[in-house]
């Protein structure tokens, strides 16, 4: 994992004309933001070619939003290269001058697509979008942020010399074990919750994991495809894991509390021409048993978040001391 890097942008602007946003803000964001790079920088546009690998050779956008690899299993389902993520708690209708914020994280070499991202955001903000779209902000800064360290540092302010400065605060391995083994040596190595901020869709064996017949293993095994899909895609190497020690040994940690409700959402879709289902598991639950080896797979799910539309800020979690 030493070549793997997550760069966590946080954009911020000001409302210019009303906002509102559906629950599925992520979704909302991803449409708006990537509707705007086709218009403005995809190669393809919405033809065939669109994802394809000699396109992606050569389109920031097809390398974002479609990327393909006929001779990965995962087909068309590889993962993308970001993860959009809505303020949590935040509103969904803003007034003009009220501040609007989410963040994008991105995948190793997906950084190299950031100053495209940073145009995108910025006309999204013009053009408008949001339920009517026709709410519009001005993006007036962007930070990088490292949540594990605590940091964070100025990449771009409208108000000073506009000037875009290569983000360079990159959640790294090395931050990741840090914080696995401050976990451990506060409890976590038996103890921990899993608080679900944003809708969990997980599927095993072919069927929705629902409140009733979630695992730990279940939860960890998607954890685990989605980490090691991404090292593997956009780090250059898949982290070294023995898969079916970790998978017995999830089986084996048990969940004490457990508090999940199943919360329903749909987003829109242009290609689709209907709204499909993206909800999924929210709440908590605590787990308890031996996780040492299961603490920096889960530090860096955090960031990557896990299980379907995921990069539409579905899967996003917490991990907490118990007490």
């Amino acid at each position: 994992m030493d070549a793997f890097r997550i760069h966590l942008l946080r954009y911020r602007g000001e409302v210019v004309s009303p906002l509102r946003l559906p629950f599925a803000a992520g979704a909302a964001i991803r449409g708006a933001l990537f509707g705007t790079l086709r218009r403005q920088f995809c190669m393809a546009g919405r033809g065939a070619g669109c994802g394809r690998p000699d396109v992606v050779a050569d389109c920031p956008v097809c390398f974002l939003l479609a990327p393909v690899d006929e001779a990965d299993r995962r087909g068309r389902d590889v993962p993308r290269p970001y993860v959009l993520r809505p303020p949590l708690r935040g509103p969904t209708s803003y007034a003009s001058g009220q501040t609007f914020e989410f963040e994008m994280a991105t995948f190793g070499r997906a950084l190299s697509h950031f100053p495209y991202a940073l145009l995108g955001v910025e006309e999204m903000g013009r053009a408008g979008m949001g339920e009517t779209r026709q709410g519009s902000f001005r993006l007036d800064e962007v930070w990088a942020i490292n949540p594990v360290q605590g940091r964070s540092e100025s990449v771009y302010q409208r108000s000073g010399d506009a000037t875009v400065r290569p983000p360079n605060l990159p959640i790294s391995e090395a931050d990741v074990l840090g914080a696995a083994a401050t976990l451990a040596a506060s409890g976590g190595a038996s103890s921990l919750r899993l608080a679900l901020d944003s809708p969990t869709r997980l599927v095993e064996a072919g069927k929705l994991v629902k409140p009733e017949t979630f695992t730990f293993r279940t939860f960890f095994a998607r954890l685990l495809e989605r980490v090691t899909a991404l090292a593997g895609r956009y780090g250059g190497c898949p982290p070294p894991a023995d898969v079916p020690q970790l998978l017995s040994m999830a089986a084996a940690v048990q969940i004490v509390e457990r508090r999940l409700a199943w919360v329903e959402v749909f987003r829109g879709s242009a290609r689709h021409q209907r709204a499909l289902p993206m909800g999924g598991l929210g709440g908590d639950v605590t787990i308890r048993g031996e996780l040492t080896p299961f603490l920096p797979w889960l530090v860096w799910g955090t960031l990557t978040h896990v299980g379907k539309d995921a990069a539409m800020g579905n899967g996003r979690y917490r991990v907490e001391l118990e007490g």
